[in-house]
């Protein structure tokens, strides 16, 4: 019983000292590229309009190489790089922007918050996302 007790508060102390030294709450569990599309959370489609096959992403990506889409769906096992027409933003907080590049250069199109987009400017050539307030 000690032991789960201690467990729990060193948790809680892990999660304090994340929000007092970054000055902002540790993101909630989603569990990046797991072929979920989940909060916080951007999905990128192999087809318009949110069709497809999809990876899910939490993080920024300089280089979409070597990823593939994940879930279910035309496209699935295809590579991502250069094969998006779609992406989904499930975060409230950040807006979620795929470039034409790697690295985050070039052209890119912006997926407003808590929306969805077809590509436009990365349609068939996206390498890199980039998370921005």
């Amino acid at each position: 019983m000690r032991t789960r007790k201690f467990a729990a508060v060193a948790a809680a102390t892990a999660v304090a000292a994340g929000i007092a030294v970054t000055g902002t709450a540790l993101p909630a569990s989603a569990a990046s590229e797991n072929g979920v599309c989940e909060y916080r959370e951007a999905c990128l489609h192999y087809a318009g309009n949110l069709t497809g096959s999809f990876r899910d992403y939490y993080s920024n990506v300089p280089d979409f190489a070597g990823d593939t889409f994940l879930s279910a769906g035309s496209g699935h096992g295809q590579r991502v790089k250069n094969n998006s027409a779609s992406v989904r933003n499930l975060d409230p907080y950040l807006f979620a922007r795929v470039y034409y590049n790697e690295n985050y250069s070039g052209p890119y199109d912006q997926v407003n918050k808590n929306s969805w987009r077809n590509l436009v400017n990365a349609w068939n050539d996206n390498a890199s996302l980039q998370w921005v307030g």
